[in-house]
């Protein structure tokens, strides 16, 4: 039993060892057991040591709002996504309409009405037609 006392006492005493302060050749304050030899050492008394910024403890995180950021974005994403296949089902409409147009165009003769009458449209009004409804398909068929 007092083997185990003595030990517990040789294992306190290093706790109890002095602290010194002292700034080092770079101006930094230092603190530590040991100063190097020609510093100009102060004693610390009882004086807890300054702590690093590392070890100022964070304050606890609010979870709640993270999860409730958290469901904002999954929500704004599903939002965004639901708009791109909109849009992609709009393009794939577009896209085989413009081809019925273009298929319609080159086997037929194409005409426009004006005063009630049937104009058919020259060869040049129909490449015409044909070049502006191929600028529609490459917009719509990617």
């Amino acid at each position: 039993m007092r083997a185990v006392l003595l030990a517990l006492l040789l294992a306190a005493a290093p706790a109890g060892a002095q602290i010194y302060k002292w700034v080092d050749e770079k101006g930094k304050v230092q603190y530590g057991e040991k100063p190097p030899p020609g510093a100009k050492i102060q004693p610390m008394r009882g004086e807890a040591m300054p702590q690093s910024p590392s070890a100022t403890p964070r304050p606890p995180e609010d979870i709640s709002r993270k999860e409730q950021e958290f469901r904002e974005r999954q929500v704004r994403q599903r939002m965004q996504e639901e708009k791109e296949a909109a849009r992609a089902e709009t393009n794939r409409i577009n896209c085989e309409a413009v081809r019925a147009q273009i298929e319609n165009t080159e086997r037929a003769n194409i005409y426009r009405r004006e005063g009630g009458e049937k104009v058919y449209y020259t060869e040049e009004q129909k490449k015409a037609e044909l070049n502006r409804l191929r600028g529609l398909a490459s917009k719509y068929c990617r």
